[in-house]
């Protein structure tokens, strides 16, 4: 902090209400308190003058006291928020200055400004207050459910934006049939979260939801795991149902579906057509009743293009398909997913965290979020895991380092390549968007872009750009 933000900290306290000098040892030297809701001055010179910092506030420890941190780390803390009971019983909340003192190079104690916290206080100007209603401790969220249940809803798919909102209202409406959904977006935007909510939104809700992510069965294992096994059908098979069987009744969700060889899409497509399923081995074949859905980081028709996935398939899977937009393209649900993921992470590692500073905002706002969702939750729980229990304000020095991994990482994943291609590939990138933004309005998109709708027209035969439902 420089002398600015240091005055800035001190004009926001505006007044003091008490002042504690402790040794570097932890005994108190010297205390006064002018705030008369505090126990009065006589009584703390008679009977806490001389005694340890812990034994006059035994909630406090270590890591929880504010002067003690100043203290032992040898650097200062602006506003502290920290919560004591003194020895007498009474609860006092207050915000602290706590510095260091030195003398001769060396650290010989610590003294602490307090200021009472009250409601009216207000927010300062560099922080951003979170919400924490958009959490509320919901334990729901905590539990291990069992496996074979969706435990997410639409509501808890929180969003400020209108697309997300879109996306919802059309979950809602399919969720009460029984056609086939395929859900697209980039790794991390949360297609699973939008098949539970589906699930739990159907009719199907009490009956199983079994989630499997195609890229993670060996292509040895995936045919029993997914239709069952007899025994005897290979050394060591017994007569065990698979996931689509577990299902009956319910939701079978196949992530990365385009991961499935191409040689099994027919026995899924069999499922899809008659609702049929034959156990690896057996003459037999067994009706099920199962709602499917599927997912995958690529477009369906990119998926058939790539030969990644069977054309009658796809005509099969995509009868409804949900589209999630990554994190960059709604800028405006970073506030609120920030708010909530804080609050999370205060019920589960027991912080309080109730501030972002401006600069940590800033930063999000400015950031490309390749991770989505899930890297700004794995963001959120890094920083507060590694805060001290009396810190209230997530600051960039509590994100930085996990930021320059994702950094690291994505310099160490560049490639150099001939420059044409480069700029070919942004280009597409960029069409591609535009085209999306417009809501596939090509003389729009051609506008954004600021060239001839022409040349728009051309490029997109060009690079094979195949319009956004």
């Amino acid at each position: 902090m420089n002398r600015l933000e240091n005055y800035e900290v001190l004009n926001q306290l505006k007044y003091i209400d008490g002042i504690t000098i402790i040794d570097n040892k932890g005994t108190i030297l010297f205390t006064i308190k002018f705030n008369p809701r505090f126990h009065s001055e006589t009584l703390e010179r008679e009977e806490i003058l001389g005694e340890s910092l812990f034994s006059v506030f035994p909630t406090l420890n270590e890591k929880s006291s504010t002067l003690l941190n100043a203290l032992k780390t040898g650097r200062p803390i602006f506003k502290g928020k920290q919560e004591i009971v003194d020895f007498m019983g009474r609860k006092i909340e207050t915000t602290n200055i706590s510095l260091p003192i030195r003398a001769h190079g060396k650290i010989i104690g610590a003294i602490e400004l307090s200021k009472e916290r009250r409601k009216e206080d207000s927010i300062p100007n560099n922080v951003i207050e979170i919400n924490s209603d958009m959490f509320k401790g919901d334990k729901r969220l905590l539990e291990n459910i069992r496996p074979e249940r969706a435990k997410y809803t639409l509501k808890d798919i929180i969003t400020d934006n209108e697309e997300m909102k879109n996306l919802k209202h059309l979950t809602e409406k399919i969720a009460k049939g029984s056609s086939p959904v395929f859900i697209y977006g980039e790794t991390g935007t949360g297609k699973e979260l939008f098949a539970q909510s589906l699930h739990n939104a159907s009719t199907r809700a009490e009956k199983p939801f079994i989630a499997q992510n195609c890229a993670a069965i060996p292509e040895a294992l995936i045919e029993s795991i997914l239709f069952g096994t007899i025994k005897g059908s290979f050394t060591g098979a017994e007569n065990n149902p698979g996931l689509f069987e577990i299902a009956e009744g319910g939701t079978i969700f196949l992530d990365e579906i385009n991961s499935m060889p191409i040689h099994l899409q027919s026995k899924l497509l069999r499922v899809l057509q008659d609702g049929y399923i034959r156990r690896l081995g057996d003459r037999n074949i067994r009706k099920v009743d199962v709602r499917i859905i599927t997912a995958s980081n690529k477009r369906p028709e990119d998926c058939v293009k790539d030969k990644d996935m069977r054309l009658d398939l796809y005509y099969r899977l995509c009868v409804m398909t949900l589209n999630i937009p990554p994190l960059r393209e709604r800028k405006n649900d970073i506030k609120p997913l920030l708010d909530f993921f804080i609050s999370k992470y205060n019920v589960l590692l027991h912080k309080n965290i109730t501030n972002v500073s401006k600069e940590v905002y800033d930063f999000l706002l400015r950031y490309n979020w390749p991770g989505n969702v899930r890297e700004l939750e794995h963001i959120v729980e890094f920083a507060i895991n590694q805060m001290d229990e009396w810190e209230d304000t997530l600051q960039m020095k509590d994100i930085e380092e996990r930021v320059k991994n994702f950094i690291r990482h994505s310099e160490e994943e560049f490639q150099i390549e001939p420059l044409k291609d480069a700029v070919a590939r942004l280009e597409k990138i960029m069409i591609e968007k535009a085209i999306h933004q417009t809501k596939n309005n090509v003389s729009q998109a051609a506008k954004l872009l600021e060239i001839p709708r022409q040349t728009l027209q051309n490029k997109i035969r060009l690079y094979e750009i195949v319009p956004k439902s």
